[in-house]
């Protein structure tokens, strides 16, 4: 497996850095892992491990992947981020900040009814991603609602990612590889064959109830929630060492900003997020 190096200026070190969970968000300097394969991406599920040896790069980062993991296998994970990072290499988690979201929930409440439209967006933001049963939920249907697109809150809260509902236009899609594309469809094939096995077998209540778990098990569903405590404390079980609250505009990782990755343009991508950096002894 080919691990892609930093180009950076003469006289210096290349960095060697990992790009975890990625979605749409790559860049080529980096090597970039996702359940979802492309030309510039390796198809990898994570919870498996990481396919790479020990100490084999500068920096190791996550954004917003670490809550669709179920508890008992974060720390597992977490693990394995440190085993890959080399003596002196940062990691660089981004998560939904479950503290911010319970203090405006609690601050929206308190303005209702004059913010009602402020308030249901919160509690969205709190359980539609754990609870949801079909992609999108009922957060998507919020989104494409008529009139939500003024809304400054919303805005606010879903920065960069906000045009691909109310523009119409993907956060950077990628053009999947052939290999890719054939595996998904091979995937939905199947997933067709077992639900119309599980309906003959237990009726159309069997098939719900069968989708459901399959989408549950898909990787959209969140399945966890941190806050500044709790992922400071999976850090330093993990092995980190000084764990620490950053912004999306701060880094430890040289040059970081010019990336990408979590400001574009100088538009924060997940501005509900919580940023942390650690460092490997």
């Amino acid at each position: 497996m080919t691990l892609t190096p930093d180009i950076r200026t003469a006289g210096r070190e290349p960095l060697m850095m990992l790009n975890v969970g990625c979605g749409d968000t790559s860049h080529p300097d980096w090597t970039n892992l996702d359940l979802r394969g492309s030309r510039s991406v390796e198809c990898r599920d994570v919870t498996q491990g990481l396919p790479f040896p020990d100490e084999s790069f500068d920096v190791v980062y996550h954004s917003h992947l670490l809550e669709h993991l179920l508890p008992e296998k974060a720390l597992p994970f977490m693990r394995e981020c440190h085993r890959v990072l080399k003596p002196g290499g940062t990691l660089r988690i981004l998560v939904p900040d479950l503290e911010q979201i319970a203090r405006l929930y609690l601050e929206k409440l308190g303005q209702t009814p004059d913010a009602a439209d402020d308030y249901d967006w919160m509690m969205l933001e709190l359980y539609d991603q754990c609870v949801r049963v079909d992609s999108g939920g009922r957060m998507e249907e919020f989104l494409r609602r008529p009139g939500t697109r003024h809304s400054a809150f919303v805005a606010q809260r879903m920065g960069g990612e906000a045009a691909a509902y109310w523009e119409e236009i993907p956060p950077g899609r990628l053009t999947a590889d052939p290999k890719a594309a054939l595996r998904r469809w091979l995937w939905k094939v199947r997933t067709l064959l077992a639900a119309w096995g599980v309906f003959l077998i237990a009726g159309s209540q069997g098939r719900s109830a069968f989708e459901a778990g399959l989408f549950r098990a898909s990787g959209e569903i969140h399945q966890w929630m941190y806050d500044r405590f709790s992922l400071e404390r999976l850090m330093t079980d993990a092995g980190f060492m000084d764990p620490s609250v950053t912004t999306a505009f701060e880094s430890r990782i040289p040059g970081f900003a010019r990336y990408g990755l979590d400001v574009v343009d100088g538009v924060v991508r997940k501005p509900d997020s919580l940023v942390m950096e650690g460092g490997k002894p």
